[in-house]
């Protein structure tokens, strides 16, 4: 929505698309039909409308729930909702973060398997341990 429609919203003026609107020319009861009522006449105007994109973004913008707009009913509009949040969460999902994992004998067979040390009584054998073998990493207790 641009900043006129919104300021046209606050003020309780109309768009200047609307103004141009088949529907503003003809009877709004056709666009609000009883339920279960035939939407085929209001579809049909809007079919010919030169301003129907404006008219359906603006009800999905502004979630309206009755009435045929921009050619589409209030079940219509739904299921466009829908398919934009599903195709949303697609997009999200194969934009999600890569899990790196670091190469251990599982993942990577050919990599050289690593000797377990000996649990100590204390901390200082293993440090002797690891300086002695050249190590640089320190054990993490299980």
């Amino acid at each position: 929505m641009d900043g006129r429609d919104y300021l046209a919203d606050l003020l309780g003026n109309v768009p200047e698309w609307q103004a141009r609107a088949l529907c503003a020319q003809t009877d709004p009861e056709a666009f609000f039909p009883e339920k279960g009522g035939s939407t085929r006449d209001a579809k049909r105007i809007c079919a010919r409308c030169e301003v129907k994109e404006n008219c359906l973004q603006y009800a999905l913008e502004h979630d309206e729930r009755f009435g045929i707009w921009g050619g589409l009913s209030e079940r219509e509009r739904r299921k466009i909702k829908r398919q934009a949040r599903e195709a949303a969460r697609r997009r999200a999902e194969r934009a999600a973060p890569v899990v790196v994992c670091f190469p251990t004998p599982m993942i990577n067979p050919d990599l050289e398997p690593q000797t377990a040390l000996p649990e100590p009584a204390s901390a200082e054998p293993v440090l002797e341990q690891l300086v002695e073998s050249g190590r640089e990493r320190v054990p993490v207790a299980a």
